[in-house]
């Protein structure tokens, strides 16, 4: 099975910045089946530029990624971090909107008809499901989506015909999923309630993965909180420093590090001045970024809704925490109140109550060793149910289903 995968934000190298779940999984997807190749289609951002495109991600190279040019060099910035984020660190980058969505269109036409994949399967609403609904319907192929977010409710600002975009593409989409129930209450919100029972039937929850250590560790920590997060509005970080000084007060030696960067970082570092016990360490990866997850016992997600309608997915961090035994303290607006389910992996407080987070820190905090071993297990076993090991699989026959194949 050949599948054309098209992504707006997809990391062009080890180190670079940008989330890389996109490109887990279609590793994923290939290592669960050797007659699967997986091509990943993308943008150009700085950091693609200056190397030898299409190249080969895996070692056997069942699994390639190619990038496509859009507009002038110095303004394919607009997917480099996304691109809501772009256009609200710089208004004027709306107007590269418009060339994306051709580029894309001329790019994918071309892979389509010079490969003929077997599915063309897109990586958020805005754009990609919409290119690929036009290209996949004139080159016969099927198509399907993942929504991730606020990728659907973006459309909002266009009235009906944003309503009239989602409810085309959807309609003729193969197959649709979503990485939370809440995501994909976005996308149900674009239909009349007399019918979003039909269409929920038509959306599976998929969240991204996470790929599971070799040998569990101890958990980190207790009295240290991890946040690895682009420092965005929607991440909640300002609720969480709002919170800190309660936390502080009740466990002395309580330490919080925030990894990341983003827009934010000057004001956050300005908020937490004279707070105690608050890092920011910038963007990690690699051993920096491991050292930050294994020293902290617990994982904080304190997602909010952001003032443009920004939403969290669901973290990958958080599914990372899990995976090395942390302990999750996350909001309702994390996506990830879905896969802790009111278990002993984690805690779910009310996006932007500070108090509340305040409170569940401390008793994270104050959990004694049996209850921390207790937690830590079944932190594991939660993340065992998002990792790529159980989730690839279920794409992979949800692609082979909608291509025709045999299972």
């Amino acid at each position: 099975m050949d599948i054309l995968v098209v992504a707006s934000t997809v990391p062009a190298h080890a180190d670079d910045a940008v989330p890389r779940f996109v490109l887990d999984q279609a590793l994923a997807l290939a290592a669960g089946d050797p007659g699967v190749t997986v091509r990943i289609l993308a943008p150009h951002t700085p950091a693609s530029r200056n190397r030898q495109w299409p190249q080969a991600e895996s070692a056997d190279g069942r699994v390639t990624q190619d990038r496509f040019s859009y507009a002038p060099r110095s303004l394919e910035t607009l997917t480099a971090r996304g691109i809501m984020p772009a256009i609200r660190e710089r208004r004027a980058m709306a107007a590269v909107v418009p060339l994306l969505v051709a580029g894309e269109r001329r790019a994918l036409a071309r892979e389509v008809a010079r490969t003929r994949p077997d599915v063309i399967y897109a990586h958020w609403f805005t754009p990609q499901a919409i290119v690929a609904a036009g290209v996949a319907r004139r080159a016969g192929i099927p198509f399907g989506f993942t929504t991730h977010a606020a990728d659907v409710a973006v459309l909002r600002r266009l009235g009906p015909v944003g309503r009239s975009v989602v409810q085309r593409v959807t309609g003729r989409a193969s197959f649709v999923t979503a990485v939370s129930r809440q995501t994909a209450e976005r996308l149900l919100s674009f239909y009349r309630a007399e019918l979003r029972g039909s269409v929920r039937g038509r959306i599976a929850i998929a969240p991204m993965g996470v790929n599971l250590p070799e040998q569990p560790a101890a958990p980190g920590d207790p009295h240290a909180v991890a946040v690895i997060a682009r420092l965005v509005e929607k991440k909640g970080i300002q609720v969480l420093l709002e919170a800190w000084p309660a936390v502080r007060a009740a466990v002395p030696d309580a330490r919080l590090v925030i990894a990341g960067d983003g827009p934010m970082r000057g004001q956050l570092e300005r908020q937490a001045s004279g707070l105690d016990g608050v890092e920011f360490v910038g963007f990690v990866t690699g051993d920096a970024k491991a050292a930050v997850e294994s020293g902290a016992g617990i994982v904080a997600a304190p997602s909010v809704s952001a003032s443009d309608g920004d939403v969290d997915g669901l973290p990958v961090a958080v599914l990372e925490g899990l995976a090395r035994g942390a302990f999750a303290v996350v909001s309702d607006a994390s996506g990830a109140q879905d896969i802790l389910g009111g278990g002993p992996a984690g805690t779910v407080v009310p996006a932007g109550d500070h108090a509340a987070l305040a409170s569940a820190l401390i008793d994270a905090m104050r959990r004694g060793d049996g209850e921390t071993d207790r937690d830590a297990a079944a932190a594991r076993a939660v993340a065992e149910t998002v990792s790529w090991d159980h989730l690839a699989p279920r794409m992979l026959a949800t692609l082979r289903a909608v291509a025709g194949l045999p299972a």
